[in-house]
C-alpha cells in the first residue's frame, strides 16, 4: 500500500496517544505562565523512530536548534500551545523541560594526596580532561612552558580561540590542571601534566540551556579518540526533572559514561537540607561530588561538611553524593574576562579563592586522570570504586558524604 506523502503523519496527530504523563510538570507550568510564546523543550524520540521523528517536527514547522543523538531527542521551540499535540505523537516518547544551568589550592591539593601522586611520578601527562563550564582563559598555568590547551569548542559565542567571559571555568581548570607556572608550583593543580580541553555551554553570567551543554557532551564523545578525552568534569547543575529516566542531562551523563569516559559532577550548593542534589548529579552511576571545609590543614581530622553542599538522597533511596572533598576557600586561576585572542597581558591579581561543590569536582576530575595515568586502561566504573573504597570517613550521615573524603594518596600506595 502506497500511503501519500501528504498523509504520512496523519497517525501521529491524530492517534489514541492523548500525551497524558508525557510532559514535564516544569514545562508545564511553563505553558501556563508563558502563554502565546515560544518555549524551549527537549523533545525525546522512541529509540527505533529518530529520524522518523526529526521528520515530523520538521512536517510541523518546529525548530530543531540541536540533534542530541547521544540521548535519542532533539532541542527544540516551540509554541506553547504546540505542546499538548506534539506529545500526541506515537513518535514522541517524553517532552522535558530544556532547563537553564548555573555554574555552582594548595592546602587542598595536599590533604587529598596528590602531592604524593605528583612526587611518584603521576601527573596526568597525556590524559584529556573536558572542561564544560564558561571556557577557559588562556592564563599561563595552562599555557607554560607548553600550552595544554589542546582544543577549545565554543557553543555560545562560535569564537575559534580559548577565551572565558566569566572565569568559573578557567577557576575549575586550573584546580583540575593547573601546573603553578606563576606561583612556583605553589598553586598546582592536582593533574599539572594533563591535557586539557574547553567546551564553553555557558555564558558570561555563569548560565546555559540544557540542549546546550548536551551538545557539548555530544562534541566531547565525537572527539574523544582526537584528543583522548577520558575525563569530562561538570561543575554546573539545575533543579532535576519530574521523571528521573527523562531528566537530559541525566540520560546524557549516562550516555557519556557508557563511552568510557570517567564524568565527575558537582553535587549541588542547595545544602544542608536532605534531597537536593542537583542534576546531572543524581545520576546512579557518574561519580557525585560533595564539598567538605579542610580548614586549611592537610589532615583529615578537623574537616567539616560546608554546609551549602547538597545532600541525598536520590529518588528516596540512591546514596548521593558519591564521596566529598575539600570546596571551601579554594585558591585557583583567576581571568581576564575582556581577553579575545588579543596578546596575553600580566594580570595584577592571577589567583582568587572560590568555594562550592563547582570546586571539590575538579579535584577529583584531576584525581580520575591522575589514575589513569598510573594504568590507562581502567574503565570509569573501576575508576569510581577504587576511589569509593579509598577515602576517609567522617562522623556523619552518608547522604552528606557518600563514602567519605577522598584519599588520592592511599590510592597510589
Amino acid at each position: 500500500m502506497i500511503i501519500p506523502a501528504g498523509m504520512l503523519f496523519l497517525p501521529f496527530l491524530f492517534g489514541r496517544n492523548r500525551g497524558d504523563g508525557k510532559i514535564d510538570s516544569r514545562l508545564l507550568q511553563k505553558t501556563r505562565t508563558l502563554k502565546d510564546s515560544k518555549i524551549k523543550a527537549i523533545v525525546f524520540s522512541k529509540k527505533n523512530d529518530v529520524e522518523v521523528c526529526k521528520l515530523y517536527l520538521e512536517k510541523k514547522g518546529i525548530e530543531i536548534k540541536h540533534e542530541l543523538p547521544l540521548i535519542n531527542a532533539y532541542a527544540v521551540e516551540v509554541e506553547s500551545g504546540e505542546l499538548e499535540e506534539m506529545a500526541r505523537s506515537d513518535l514522541v516518547e517524553y517532552i522535558s523541560d530544556d532547563a537553564r544551568m548555573t555554574s555552582l589550592l594548595n592546602i587542598a591539593a595536599q590533604e587529598v594526596g596528590a602531592r604524593i601522586a605528583n612526587d611518584t611520578g603521576y601527573t596526568g601527562k597525556g590524559v584529556g580532561i573536558a572542561i564544560l563550564d564558561t571556557g577557559i582563559y588562556p592564563h599561563q598555568d595552562l599555557v607554560r612552558p607548553k600550552n595544554r590547551i589542546v582544543a577549545f569548542k565554543d557553543f555560545i559565542n562560535n569564537r575559534q580561540t580559548p577565551y572565558d567571559d566569566n572565569g568559573h571555568g578557567t577557576f575549575v581548570a586550573g584546580v583540575a590542571a593547573g601546573n603553578g607556572y606563576l606561583s612556583g608550583g605553589k598553586y598546582r593543580g592536582i593533574a599539572p601534566d594533563a591535557s586539557l580541553i574547553g567546551v564553553k555551554v555557558m555564558d558570561e553570567n555563569g548560565s546555559g540551556d540544557s540542549s546546550d551543554i548536551i551538545a557539548g557532551m555530544q562534541w566531547v564523545v565525537n572527539n574523544k579518540d582526537k584528543y583522548n578525552i577520558r575525563v569530562l568534569s561538570v561543575s554546573l547543575g539545575a533543579k532535576p526533572g519530574s521523571v528521573t529516566k527523562f531528566d537530559p542531562l541525566a540520560v546524557a551523563v549516562d550516555a557519556v559514561w557508557d563511552k568510557g569516559i570517567v564524568v565527575v559532577v558537582a553535587a549541588g550548593n542547595s545544602g544542608p537540607r536532605q534531597n537536593t542534589i542537583t542534576t546531572p548529579g543524581i545520576s546512579s552511576k557518574v561519580i557525585t561530588v560533595g564539598a567538605v571545609d579542610d580548614k586549611r590543614t592537610i589532615e583529615y581530622e578537623d574537616d567539616k561538611m560546608a554546609d551549602f553542599s547538597s545532600r541525598g538522597p536520590v529518588n528516596r533511596r540512591l546514596i548521593k553524593p558519591d564521596l566529598v572533598a575539600p570546596g571551601v576557600n579554594i585558591r585557583s586561576l583567576a581571568t581576564n574576562k575582556e581577553y579575545r585572542g588579543t596578546r596575553l597581558e600580566e594580570m595584577s591579581e592571577p589567583y582568587r579563592n572560590m568555594s562550592g561543590t563547582s570546586v571539590s569536582t575538579p579535584i577529583v576530575s584531576g584525581a580520575a586522570a591522575l589514575m589513569l595515568s598510573m594504568n590507562d586502561k581502567l574503565t570509569p566504573d573501576e575508576i569510581k570504586k577504587k576511589f569509593m573504597k579509598n577515602t576517609y570517613k567522617m562522623k556523619v550521615s552518608e547522604y552528606a558524604q557518600g563514602s567519605g573524603i577522598l584519599d588520592i594518596s592511599n590510592l597510589v600506595k
